[in-house]
């Protein structure tokens, strides 16, 4: 402190000291205390204009937070915190082991017999007799006796004549069974109990309350005649047509033949497995019809005179059919059909690498325009007699065959040319074509699919019958006796058999499914 301040002090400190005796010598006036109050309160200006501010003047103030924004370019907008400072924020919580938990949780609830945390050493100890164990609080068994009582009764020669038997000698067996292993935890393995008695569900009886109705007393009228010209019929229901309807087949057929080596007469094993898997999807609507067909049939065989390869291939067929269709009248349609046919496994000669067909070798694709007439009858004596018939006749076809391979047996396949004495890889023939499909089902378990394919260019004819006998014992498996002729008079003739016509015939028996 200066010289000058601590004057100062001293100074403030005397007229101080000198007021305070002055107050104590006069006496106090509340009225000149009032005064001097008012006119302090006068002396003291308000530093705080008055302003008159309209609502107009309020959209114009600046926002606060962005007008310190402004002063201050340090300023940020407060963000969320993260996860690491949560952690450090976050209070210790006490943590429990999973035993500690496992009894935290375990309430014994009588209405419940095992808890929802029992596991599976709490159920099945030593025997599966009694599922849970449960502690009956009885060490002492219930016939505990000191001495014989039979002792004491009088012998008799005839006692011992015949054994007494019960008719509940398997149930006391059966409990003695469950007492001795009882025990046994018991006596072994005490802290196994985890249910006592008192866990069993108890039977809780709920007061049904019979109130009794009280009918008032209505005056009832009887008329003769009854009168229905007021009663409205009921609404009639009429269900959403389906314009999208499918149908599916499913079969896998085998035929298993086995000749021991020492058969007198000669032969060899054999096993046939036959598959065919059938997809429809069509669509009708008032004068409109568009059928999709999507067809998979292979057969497979064993082959034990062949020592190249242990199976062969004597039908295979992939086809894509689509079929459109407007109607003409009655039952006849004005038919646009696309299809589709290839195979997807490859056939080889017997004892021979020379392939005779393969995965799109050949394929073709077959376009034709004309009509078809559909016929589909539900015969009412036999709900389950049905008839659907389908011919379709294309005077005007277009096909196309190509093959990917060229190694392939061309002459199985392809006509041979009558200029070069060769056989081409593709093939074009302007033709016609018909297209017949009959699947008559004479009850619930005989049916008869039957399908004639004609094919001519006028140069060349292609035929194809396939019939198929189904004949159901049960929902999921038959018998079936399919029978395929084709005719090809552009395929070259075998040795062995001098003719076009082709033949194939199988008899097997498996899984039948269809919808």
């Amino acid at each position: 402190m200066t010289r000058s301040g601590f004057c100062f002090l001293l100074l403030f400190l005397s007229l101080a000291f000198s007021r305070l005796d002055a107050q104590n010598q006069q006496v106090l006036n509340p009225q000149v205390i009032q005064q001097s109050l008012t006119k302090a309160q006068a002396a003291i200006e308000d530093t705080l204009p008055e302003t008159n501010i309209q609502e107009e003047d309020l959209d114009h103030i600046i926002d606060l937070r962005s007008q310190f924004e402004k002063q201050n370019r340090y300023y940020r907008m407060p963000s969320a915190l993260s996860e690491s400072l949560l952690k450090f924020l976050k209070k210790d919580e006490l943590e429990m082991s999973d035993e500690a938990l496992y009894w935290a949780h375990w309430v014994r609830d009588p209405a419940t017999v095992i808890s929802d945390y029992a596991t599976f050493s709490d159920t099945i100890l030593v025997s599966p007799l009694f599922m849970p164990i449960l502690f009956k609080g009885d060490f002492l068994p219930h016939d505990l006796t000191f001495y014989n009582l039979d002792s004491l009764k009088q012998a008799t020669p005839y006692d011992k004549l015949y054994p007494t038997d019960t008719l509940f000698r398997e149930v006391k067996r059966r409990m003695e069974l469950d007492d001795m292993a009882y025990k046994y935890v018991q006596n072994n393995f005490p802290t196994s109990f985890r249910y006592s008695m008192r866990d069993l569900p108890t039977e809780r009886l709920k007061p049904n309350v019979i109130k009794k109705t009280i009918y008032e007393d209505i005056p009832l009228k009887v008329e003769a005649e009854a009168s229905f010209e007021d009663v409205e019929a009921p609404t009639k229901f009429i269900p959403e047509r389906r314009y999208w309807t499918s149908k599916f087949e499913s079969s896998i057929q085998f035929a298993q033949n086995y000749i021991s080596p020492n058969w007198h007469k000669g032969g060899n094993s054999s096993l046939n497995l036959n598959n065919r898997e059938f997809l429809q999807y069509n669509y009708e609507r008032d004068r409109i019809k568009f059928t999709n067909e999507l067809e998979l049939k292979n057969n497979v065989y064993t082959s034990p005179n062949d020592t190249l390869r242990n199976y062969k291939v004597s039908d295979d067929v992939f086809r894509l059919r689509s079929n459109f269709g407007y109607k003409a009248f009655s039952k006849w349609y004005y038919t646009l059909t696309m299809e589709f046919r290839t195979q997807l496994l490859s056939s080889y000669e017997e004892n021979s690498d020379v392939k005779q067909s393969g995965l799109l070798s050949p394929y073709s694709y077959e376009v034709g325009l004309g009509m078809q007439y559909s016929l589909s009858k539900q015969f009412t004596k036999n709900k389950h007699k049905k008839l659907e018939f389908n011919i379709n006749i294309d005077p005007i076809s277009f096909k196309f065959r190509q093959t990917i391979d060229k190694d392939i047996r061309l002459d199985k396949h392809f006509k041979q040319d009558e200029k070069t004495g060769e056989y081409p890889t593709k093939e074009n023939q302007l033709g016609s074509n018909i297209d017949a499909v009959l699947d008559f089902r004479f009850n619930r378990d005989i049916s008869w699919y039957s399908h004639l394919k004609y094919n001519t260019s006028y140069h060349r004819i292609e035929a194809e019958w396939e019939n198929r006998f189904v004949f159901a014992w049960s929902r999921f498996f038959s018998t079936n006796i399919a029978l395929s002729m084709r005719y090809d008079d552009g395929v070259a003739k075998v040795e062995d058999f001098n003719s076009h016509l082709q033949i194939n015939e199988l008899l097997s028996f498996g899984f039948n499914y269809r919808w």
